[in-house]
């Protein structure tokens, strides 16, 4: 299987835009999986400004797809991933200060089980998704604008979690 970000077929309208050459104005395509294009007028190399491996950060198939990321750049992007999520749910949850604070404080205790084993961050994702009621879950789906992959496995993770979870039942990854 490919990967749903890299497959053509699971690609949405921007995948393919245009920018204007920051040198001399000519127009350039891109692909949203290209790192580079040369410009057609001046030949310069010109670095994609949507490039996002952000999904290296939670895809178990991240090595295979995009090959050996430096683990500094896979945890910045998890950081900015969570941040991202935290800022939906603020927003969410604004009405309800006691369920964010429930989330946060068990994503962080989560995060703290998760550095000591060998558990994926996508185990404290399913924080964020769990004790959310299911009209709420799906508005941050689709709010953090999550692929269809990430969401599915997401759902399988939570359908397995019991009632009630400890923090260290979030480590199913």
């Amino acid at each position: 299987m490919r990967c749903p970000g890299q497959d053509t077929r699971y690609w949405k309208e921007d995948a393919i835009f245009e920018i204007n050459c920051p040198f001399c104005g000519e127009e350039i395509e891109f692909f949203k999986d290209d790192p580079t294009r040369r410009c057609p007028g001046c030949g310069k190399v010109i670095p994609n400004p949507r490039l996002d491996f952000g999904c290296a950060a939670y895809c178990k198939f991240a090595s295979q797809c995009l090959g050996n990321l430096p683990p500094e750049l896979i945890k910045k992007r998890g950081e900015l991933f969570k941040e991202k999520l935290v800022l939906i749910l603020k927003e969410m949850l604004k009405d309800s200060p006691e369920l964010l604070k429930k989330i946060l404080t068990t994503a962080q205790k989560v995060e703290n089980l998760v550095k000591n084993s060998k558990s994926s961050g996508l185990s404290v994702l399913l924080v964020f998704f769990y004790f959310l009621e299911p009209k709420q879950r799906e508005n941050l789906f689709k709010k953090a604008d999550l692929p269809d992959l990430l969401v599915k496995e997401i759902k399988k993770a939570l359908s397995k979690l019991p009632p009630s979870p400890a923090e260290k039942d979030f480590l199913v990854f």
